[in-house]
């Protein structure tokens, strides 16, 4: 399995990256420091140089995201248009882009898995970030679309929705008193944070031949967040 995973240098990514290695792929990894997806451009390099560098494309996977607080993400009456912007060029378009990208480079049995968040078809008191949820709520549509489009070539196309995951960005959030007493209401299965590995084995598991007839899906790895 030969797979571009973009945003490799990220908690998530690079979980997803070893996971394929050990598993027994190839990976080519890209992310801001190398071959930025975000920008014009830089998906369709980011499928060429994998594409090069592996012989062929089996999968593809999108862990890229950014949290918009700093740029001032936050409620409908408060989010700026700089974070309104930039939440969705980082979190929703280069999606778009990457799927673009990438579908007409993948043979029958090739599989996009981008990694998305549960505050998409959730909300929380204590996660009112207006610009995230509606930049990860609109990849669902996108995915179905693309998975829709990709199924006659053998091409699937499905969406990990994340709840709350140790990795840096989930740094406000874990280092909260508030929010680590809720945890069990929150993600009731398991009381506690999902771990980077936990959402690699799902993601690896939609890139492989077992989920061959997986496509268009919204996959939970939330602890039960989705369920409240």
């Amino acid at each position: 399995m030969r797979v571009l995973v973009a945003g490799d240098q990220g908690g998530i990514g690079r979980a997803c990256a070893e996971s394929v290695r050990e598993s027994g792929g190839q990976v080519h990894g890209v992310d801001a420091g190398t071959t930025d997806i975000t920008l014009p451009g830089g998906a369709e390099a980011a499928v060429e140089q994998a594409h090069a560098a592996l012989g062929g494309l089996d999968g593809v996977v999108h862990a890229i995201g950014m949290s918009g607080r700093r740029l001032g993400d936050g409620r409908v009456t408060e989010c700026t248009d700089e974070a309104w912007a930039q939440v969705h060029r980082v979190n929703h378009e280069s999606v778009f882009r990457l799927l673009r990208a990438s579908i007409p480079r993948l043979g029958s049995g090739g599989s996009v898995v981008i990694v998305g968040s549960v505050l998409a078809t959730s909300l929380d008191r204590d996660f009112r970030t207006v610009a995230y949820a509606s930049a990860k709520g609109a990849l669902i549509p996108l995915v179905r679309s693309a998975a829709y489009d990709a199924a006659p070539a053998g091409v699937r196309v499905n969406l990990v929705a994340a709840g709350l995951v140790d990795i840096p960005m989930a740094r406000r959030a874990l280092g909260s008193e508030r929010i680590v007493a809720r945890m069990a209401e929150l993600m009731p299965l398991g009381g506690t944070p999902c771990t980077p590995q936990e959402v690699a084995d799902v993601v690896t598991w939609l890139l492989s031949p077992a989920a061959g007839r997986t496509t268009g899906a919204v996959v939970p790895v939330d602890g039960g967040w989705h369920l409240r």
